[in-house]
């Protein structure tokens, strides 16, 4: 361990039903959890206090981190859990976090930010996290509140991987944390979609999807079989939601006494306030998808445009699983956060598309003449829509360009939207109720100056102005495919 500075009508149905399920399990009303007495403020509360991070170089990571060192200035000591990659060094890889532009307005304001950060060369991957005695035992003496948002996030990672990094990770982070002398809060980033065909989520833990021990006993029969796997994890869309599941019914038996905290963001979208507006690092989630139906690439989508799509932007995960800390010791269960929009905040599908086909002129990008989306219902459909409105125009265009003795391009451009939309399949066909109620209630909790300063009300998203900020983010600050 060394310090940074060295090197830088039914859905309404079903969700009453839970509501009276809940409240056979003492869950009955969030405003239960959360009391009404003024608090500390978020900058008092970490004062003086250590945080553990994973995932820190993420894109969630690298928000939570930007935010927490520049509003809370009193905090002693940031730990960062990082490991070599790929041949870059611990070292490098947290000299290139800081050299994003999302650091800009911390490094401004207090430049030597960098002497409150400490490097602890691990792995989530390895036993004891492939930690050193020394520094096990620095964590265990210093750190209060534990933020473990480290986790491979590929949709279909072979089980056996998925379950290593995002389940057996998570267990060991928990058996640290139990060691922890002045632990405040435990807080674990899930995913709103852990809960597989759950269509109204509701804050609370829910039973596991599986037994561990069946859970091994098939990955050692057919871990790699794409299908068996597909077959196992029933109605979890990917082994990434199935293993979550698994990790928040861990935590939910066997937190213990620590106070613990589970954050669930639906799809998570970039910037919407500061300090960088519009700002992402990465092409998952729904970054893909926008940008090849503002490329006018996308012509047919599976689904239907009244169907809801959660977006969450990620200033908004970040703020909230700060503030989540403070509340965690005010109960013994597990308090769960949804960082959601649809219950509260609704968008669907057809406004998105209506939106984007309006603010065509805005990028005026598209290697295709204009933007046009059809939704079908049946996967029929969806194969005769896509040969038709998709594979065939490409063809003939990358024909005319050989004609030309151009290069073909158009092929290659429409197969990489294919498979973009195909992943996101999932959440175009399906619509979901998440509700957010405690959230809200936590963030109305705070002073009028934290509420401005960690903002996280999902009511307080404007669509079309946050949609049109994160379109510009994508183009701004992600590099297009190769074969664009």
């Amino acid at each position: 361990m060394y310090g940074v500075q060295r090197s830088m009508g039914r859905s309404c149905v079903v969700y009453n039903q839970i509501l009276v399920l809940n409240a056979a399990r003492g869950y009955s009303n969030v405003s239960s959890v959360l009391p009404k007495d003024k608090h500390q403020s978020v900058a008092d509360f970490y004062s003086g206090k250590s945080v553990f991070i994973t995932g820190s170089t993420g894109f969630l990571g690298k928000v939570y981190l930007e935010k927490i060192l520049y509003s809370c200035p009193k905090l002693d000591k940031v730990y960062l859990l990082i490991r070599d990659k790929k041949g870059v060094s611990a070292d490098k890889r947290v000299a290139d976090l800081f050299d994003n532009p999302l650091f800009k307005r911390l490094k401004s304001n207090n430049p030597d930010f960098v002497k409150k950060v400490v490097l602890v060369p691990g792995d989530l991957r390895l036993p004891n996290l492939g930690l050193s005695p020394s520094d096990e035992q620095t964590l265990i003496d210093k750190v209060s509140v534990v933020y473990h948002a480290g986790a491979t996030v590929r949709f279909h990672e072979p089980l056996p991987v998925a379950i290593n990094i995002n389940y057996e990770a998570t267990k060991k982070m928990l058996d640290l944390t139990k060691q922890m002398k002045n632990i405040e809060a435990f807080v674990y980033v899930s995913t709103a979609y852990a809960q597989g065909a759950t269509k109204v989520l509701v804050e609370t833990t829910y039973p596991a999807p599986a037994k561990v021990e069946d859970v091994y006993k098939f990955m050692e029969e057919h871990g790699h079989d794409d299908l068996e796997v597909k077959k196992f994890i029933g109605s979890h869309f990917s082994t990434y939601a199935f293993s979550k599941s698994l990790s928040e019914s861990y935590i939910a038996k066997n937190h213990g006494n620590v106070p613990t905290v589970i954050i669930r963001p639906s799809a998570v979208t970039s910037m919407k306030d500061g300090p960088v507006k519009g700002w992402l690092d990465n092409w998952f989630g729904a970054s893909g998808i926008l940008f090849y139906i503002n490329e006018g690439v996308i012509r047919v989508m599976h689904g239907d445009g009244n169907h809801t799509i959660d977006f969450i932007p990620v200033d908004y995960v970040s703020n909230l699983s700060i503030i989540s800390a403070l509340r965690a010791k005010e109960s013994n269960e597990v308090q769960v956060y949804n960082c959601t929009t649809t219950s509260d905040n609704p968008l669907n599908w057809d406004t998105i598309y209506k939106q984007i086909k309006n603010e065509k002129k805005m990028t005026g990008k598209n290697k295709f003449p204009y933007v046009s989306t059809t939704y079908v219902n049946s996967k029929l459909a969806l194969h005769l829509g896509t040969f038709f409105l998709q594979i065939s125009p490409a063809l003939l265009a990358d024909l005319w360009l050989k004609i030309k003795r151009k290069d073909p391009k158009y092929v290659k451009i429409v197969s990489q939207a294919i498979a973009v939309r195909n992943a996101y399949d999932y959440f175009t066909s399906n619509t979901f109720i998440m509700r957010s109620d405690r959230t809200r209630q936590l963030h109305a909790s705070l002073s009028p100056e934290d509420r401005e300063q960690f903002q996280c009300d999902p009511t307080q998203i404007n669509w079309p102005e946050y949609l049109k900020v994160n379109m510009n983010g994508i183009y701004k600050y992600l590099k297009p495919p190769k074969v664009m």
